[in-house]
C-alpha cells in the first residue's frame, strides 16, 4: 500500500498528462488522427512547435509557432528516436468539470472533484482546468473559447436532467471526440445521469476509490487519439 501511495504522489508531482510536450511517436499518431477528426468536428485540432525544431545537421525543420504536419514528422523520424520529446502546443489540452454548485450536495461533490483534479501534476495544471454548472454552459463556451480534451461529469440536479441530456447530445454532435467520464458518488449521486458514459464510483471514506478516479482521469486523458472509439 505504501509503495502505491508513493507512486501516486510521484505521478501527481510530474507532468503526468504530458501537457505541452509530445514524443515523436505521439506526433505521428496525433497528426494522422487529426486529419480524420477535423472532418467530423467543428473545432479544428492541430499541433504546433513551441520552439524551433532542428534536424541533426542544425537545419530548422519546424519554426516556433509553426504547425507540425505529417511530412515534417516523417522527416524528423530520420533524425530522432521515437521517444524523443518535443515542446508542443495543441488547443485541446484542457479538462472541464461539468458540476452544478447550486445546492449543498452539489458544492460538496464539486469541491471534492476540483481538489482531486487540481492535485494531478501537483497543481501545475490549474490553467488547463475549467468548471461549468451545466452542459448548456459548456455548449455555449465550446462555440467560443473552451476546448477540452476531457470532460468530467459531476453533480447535475435531477429536475434539470432532460435539459442537460439535450445539451449533452448537442455537444456530442458538435465534437464527438471529447472524452467523458461520469462520477458516481454512493451517497450524493448514487445513479448516473448521462447514458453510455464511462463511470467511476466514489465511496465516502474510501481513499482507494479517489485514487482510482485520478488514475482513470490520467488514463482517459493520455490515451492515443488513434484508438478513439466514440
Amino acid at each position: 500500500m505504501e509503495k502505491r501511495a508513493e507512486k501516486h504522489t510521484e505521478a501527481r508531482a510530474s507532468n503526468v498528462l504530458g501537457i505541452g510536450i509530445s514524443k515523436l511517436s505521439e506526433l505521428e499518431e496525433k497528426v494522422k488522427a487529426f486529419r480524420t477528426i477535423n472532418l467530423n468536428a467543428k473545432k479544428r485540432r492541430f499541433i504546433i512547435a513551441r520552439e524551433p525544431i532542428l534536424d541533426s545537421d542544425g537545419k530548422v525543420v519546424v519554426n516556433k509557432g509553426e504547425e507540425i504536419d505529417l511530412a515534417k514528422v516523417i522527416y524528423l523520424k530520420r533524425h530522432y528516436k521515437p521517444d524523443h520529446v518535443f515542446k508542443t502546443f495543441q488547443p485541446d489540452e484542457g479538462i472541464v468539470l461539468v458540476s452544478d454548485m447550486g445546492t449543498p450536495a452539489g458544492v460538496q461533490l464539486t469541491m471534492d472533484l476540483v481538489t482531486q483534479i487540481m492535485n494531478i501534476g501537483g497543481g501545475a495544471y490549474e490553467a488547463f482546468i475549467d468548471r461549468v454548472d451545466s452542459f448548456k454552459e459548456m455548449s455555449n463556451l465550446l462555440t467560443k473559447t473552451l476546448f477540452p480534451k476531457l470532460a468530467i461529469v459531476g453533480y447535475l440536479p435531477r429536475e434539470r436532467l432532460q435539459e442537460e441530456i439535450i445539451h449533452f447530445s448537442q455537444i456530442s454532435r458538435m465534437d464527438p471526440y471529447i472524452r467523458m467520464i461520469e462520477v458516481i458518488h454512493t451517497t450524493i449521486k448514487p445513479a448516473p445521469v448521462i447514458p453510455r458514459l464511462k463511470q467511476v464510483i466514489i465511496t465516502p471514506g474510501d481513499r482507494e476509490s479517489w485514487a482510482r478516479f485520478v488514475l482513470e482521469v490520467i488514463a482517459e486523458y493520455t490515451k492515443n487519439y488513434s484508438i478513439e472509439e466514440r
